[in-house]
């Protein structure tokens, strides 16, 4: 977890990828430590770097990130990237390790290549390795299949992981579990240390009515504004956007002052009785109520009711770009099952006129 991935100044970001999935696991992460330090366990925190002039970075690394000039490896804000000593190759402020603590410095993905980590673990005769941290698809992932081949049973802590893009996440997490839990085995925070407190919200959910209509038509168009809620850019009237929801669960959210600042609900995906208890969410919060703890209420209460009616799948088309959304919908166990490529033109917001991808996220009742 260090800078350059994770802060906003750090190598991700000035490359212009945008680090807040990397971002958001930083809570369960601190969790997580808290609680392996009260059962005792040995924390190892690997961080990777290379020698200002390059010397252990092998030749094909050099030449595929185009570093075969060590004074034309390229900087930031917080210096050079990847360079040990750098203030990006430092461990982020929330994760900082305790002084007793082992550090590994990698030349490369796996914690295992170049380093003695290995040499640790046998002599503190640890045979079981839980891991976490980013990116899932590069180093977690390569220092998983390292310590698989070298005899260590492993379990990868999913929602203290994180990629770049969801998408990238849940199929390297797939990839772990995959010909029978191959590469040892998955959970999430909650199975070790018990579920992450949301944000509280200081109003209260209702189920929604008929003369919330009006404000939920409000609510749905300041999304479209965004550019990137859907690619819908007209609310249409009460009576077509209501005829296309199911009529149970609806859910608002409503503030102490009787404000609505947010709704959810469902959509049938098909007529078909097979496909009855398949529903897509839609959720929307006002702009200026995010960050509140809303989205979290809202999900929680239309979850908890869809459960209750035996829907068993529910769904979700989502923007890459729209990471408040990923989040969200993370947080309440919903996986990306796939990108849908080039899935249509979107007729309005900054990226008018552009193909856009759609991610496909789902969650299975418990």
């Amino acid at each position: 977890m260090q800078r350059d991935f994770i802060d906003p100044a750090g190598m991700c970001a000035v490359l212009g990828d945008d680090p807040t999935l990397l971002r958001a696991i930083i809570p369960r992460i601190r969790r997580l430590c808290d609680w392996a330090r009260e059962q005792g366990l040995c924390l190892i925190h690997t961080r990777e770097g290379y020698a200002p002039d390059l010397s252990d970075m092998h030749l094909a690394k050099r030449a595929r990130y185009g570093m075969n000039n060590p004074e034309a490896i390229l900087a930031g804000p917080l210096g050079r990237f990847l360079i040990r000593g750098q203030p990006g190759h430092d461990f982020i402020a929330e994760l900082k390790p305790e002084p007793s603590e082992i550090i590994i410095d990698k030349p490369g993905f796996s914690a295992f290549h170049g380093t003695d980590l290995h040499d640790h673990l046998r002599r503190q005769g640890i045979t079981h390795l839980i891991l976490c941290g980013v990116t899932t698809s590069c180093c977690v992932q390569s220092t998983l299949r390292a310590a698989v081949d070298l005899g260590y049973e492993c379990l990868t802590v999913a929602d203290c992981c994180a990629a770049l893009e969801l998408d990238d996440h849940d199929r390297a997490l797939d990839l772990i579990a995959s010909e029978g839990d191959l590469f040892g085995h998955v959970c999430d925070l909650v199975d070790l240390a018990g579920p992450m407190p949301h944000r509280p919200f200081a109003g209260h959910i209702r189920a929604m009515e008929e003369a919330d209509g009006p404000r939920v038509l409000d609510l749905y168009a300041q999304g479209i504004a965004t550019g990137h809620a859907t690619f819908q850019d007209q609310t249409g009237n009460w009576t077509e956007f209501s005829a296309g929801k199911l009529p149970h669960p609806r859910v608002v959210a409503q503030s102490e002052e009787g404000e609505i600042l947010g709704f959810a609900v469902l959509s049938p995906t098909s007529a078909r009785p097979v496909y009855r208890g398949i529903c897509e969410v839609s959720i929307y919060i006002a702009d200026k109520a995010r960050g509140q703890g809303i989205g979290h209420a809202l999900m929680t209460a239309l979850v908890s009711a869809s459960d209750a009616a035996g829907l068993w799948s529910l769904t979700a088309g989502i923007f890459p770009e729209n990471k408040a959304s990923l989040i969200l919908h993370a947080a309440h166990g919903f996986r990306c099952m796939g990108r849908q490529r080039g899935a249509g033109i979107m007729p309005h917001g900054p990226m008018a006129g552009q193909w856009r991808d759609v991610l496909k996220l789902e969650r299975r009742t418990r």
